[in-house]
């Protein structure tokens, strides 16, 4: 296996813990003790960044199986990079399931994380270096899925959801998609590299349409904007933004990201459950 070195926190991470350390709140509560009162489904890259960083500091086994699913891969999170969204684990003491994994075009990891079972989905293996050590980097997952049990019913999980948001800035209207908001209203929007927001900009009364309800109308604090290339190469600039606006607004929003599944349950069948 050939590899690619990672030596330290890149400064993209600093940037996101910098501007996403908020206590995560939706009335109240938070993806810990959602996932281990009934089955989260989460859609929240932010959150998703979050909970794998805990799962990184309380040194959880993350495991997968491969063979057939008659052996085990047994691992722990050394890195992940929430803005460029990637996470690297430590390799198996078994080299032909570090080999098997590579192979794979997509990965079912599971993890048990302060009284939860998480399952999670990563995709685009590779083999890197973490301090000089060999490792295997994955792609973010879409999604998670949490539950107490492990026979809870399996869940489909969509892509994330893009919102359109129409942003009035000065002289200059922009088109813009909202692909992430967390618990605490910490949102992420995507548009085009022609233009970059100002960090500190506050956008006023942004205009996001929801699909099963109302347009929203919000304020955006700006906290940070980069430059990336989306999925299909195309160059875009992403920004992460403050969500200022009504309380339910918000929460309506926000459940479009972070998905309490047992408390709507036609939701549910709509969202791909399966028996």
């Amino acid at each position: 296996m050939t590899a690619t070195a990672v030596t330290a926190r890149s400064w993209r991470s600093a940037r996101w813990q910098q501007y996403h350390r908020f206590p995560m709140s939706l009335d109240g509560r938070t993806i810990d003790g959602l996932a281990t009162t009934g089955r989260l489904l989460v859609r929240s890259g932010i959150e998703i960044g979050r909970t794998l960083e805990a799962m990184l500091q309380d040194g959880d086994l993350v495991t997968a199986v491969w063979h057939q699913g008659e052996r085990l891969f047994l691992s722990r999170l050394l890195r992940l990079d929430p803005v460029q969204e990637w996470f690297a684990l430590a390799c198996d003491a078994v080299p032909q399931a570090n080999d098997a994994l590579l192979a794979s075009a997509s990965v079912t990891f599971t993890c048990n994380h302060r009284g939860a079972h998480y399952n999670f989905v990563a995709t685009s293996p590779a083999a890197i270096e973490v301090d000089g050590a060999l490792a295997l980097r994955f792609a973010f997952p879409l999604a998670l899925y949490a539950h107490q049990r492990r026979a809870s019913p399996r869940v489909q999980p969509p892509p994330r959801i893009p919102l359109r948001c129409e942003i009035s800035w000065g002289p200059l209207t922009l088109d813009a998609e909202v692909v992430d908001v967390s618990l605490d209203g910490i949102g992420t929007i995507v548009y085009g590299s022609d233009v970059q927001l100002a960090i500190g900009s506050k956008l006023e009364r942004v205009t996001i349409v929801h699909p099963d309800r109302p347009p929203v109308v919000v304020d955006l604090e700006v906290r940070y904007s980069v430059r990336f290339a989306g999925r299909d190469g195309t160059p875009s600039m992403r920004s992460g933004c403050r969500f200022l606006g009504a309380p339910h607004d918000l929460r309506d929003l926000i459940r479009l990201f972070v998905t309490e599944l047992d408390a709507n349950p036609q939701a549910n069948k709509n969202q791909g459950e399966q028996p």
